[in-house]
C-alpha cells in the first residue's frame, strides 16, 4: 500500500504498516488496539488533542483550514459568541511565543508533514516527520505539554509519553528511506499563556 497524506490515519493504512502511535496502544492494550483496527473502536478527540493539533496546523501552515473544519474551537453562544474558546485562546498564545523566538523557529524549518516508511523487527513501519531538514541534517517534532520540566515518577516528559522510541524509530526510517542518518530534535511548548519552550536534541543520552 502506498501511503499518502489522504489515508495515512485510515484502517487500511493501520493494517498494512505499523506506526508510533499504533505500538504505544499495543502496549496500553492490546485488545483496545485490535479494536481500532478493526474499526469498532476510535479514540475521541478531547480538547487537549485538539489543542495539540491546532498548533500542528499552525507549524504545517493549515490553520485557516483546520479552524474552518473545526467549529467546535469557538465559543456558540452569549458574549463570547464567535470568538475562540478559552482552551483555544492559550493555543494562539503558545503559537505567539514560538513565532517570537527565533531557536524554535529555526528548529521548524524545513519540509513538513514529511511521510517515511520501512522495515523493522520483520514488519513494515510509516511515519510522518513534523519537520525534515535533510540540507541542515535534522528533523524535528512539535510537542505541546503541561510542563516541560514536570517528572513523572522521576521520568521527563519525553521518556513518559514514548517520544524516545518515537524519534529513534522515525531516525532509523529516514535513514533506510533518504539514506542519511539525521539528528532528532524536540521542539517543546508548553500548555499556558505564558508558556516555556524547549529545544531537546534526542540523541545518545536517550537512545
Amino acid at each position: 500500500m502506498i501511503i499518502t497524506k489522504g489515508n495515512y490515519y485510515s484502517l487500511e493504512a493501520d493494517l498494512s504498516t505499523m506506526s508510533v502511535s499504533q505500538y504505544k496502544l499495543f502496549i496500553k492494550c492490546e485488545k483496545q488496539a485490535l479494536a481500532k483496527i478493526r474499526g469498532e473502536y476510535k479514540v475521541s478527540e478531547s480538547d487537549a488533542f485538539l489543542l495539540g493539533k491546532y498548533v500542528h496546523s499552525w507549524s504545517e501552515g493549515t490553520l485557516d483550514k483546520f479552524k474552518e473544519e473545526n467549529p467546535g474551537l469557538y465559543s456558540s453562544q452569549g458574549k463570547t459568541k464567535g470568538q475562540l474558546k478559552s482552551t483555544f485562546k492559550v493555543a494562539e498564545n503558545m503559537v505567539k511565543a514560538l513565532e517570537e523566538d527565533k531557536a524554535c523557529m529555526k528548529f521548524l524549518e524545513g519540509d513538513k508533514e514529511v511521510i517515511i516508511q520501512g522495515e523493522l523487527f520483520g514488519i513494515k513501519w510509516r511515519g510522518m516527520v513534523d519537520v525534515l531538514n535533510l540540507e541542515k541534517g535534522f528533523f524535528s517534532d512539535l510537542k505541546t505539554t503541561q510542563a516541560i520540566h514536570k517528572k513523572y515518577y522521576g521520568q521527563t516528559f519525553i521518556e513518559h509519553y514514548g517520544y524516545v522510541e518515537q524519534m529513534s524509530i522515525y531516525r532509523e526510517l529516514i535513514k533506510q528511506q533518504f539514506g542519511v542518518d539525521l539528528v532528532p530534535y524536540i521542539v517543546a511548548v508548553e500548555k499556558s499563556d505564558n508558556p516555556l519552550k524547549a529545544i531537546i536534541r534526542v540523541d545518545e543520552r536517550y537512545t
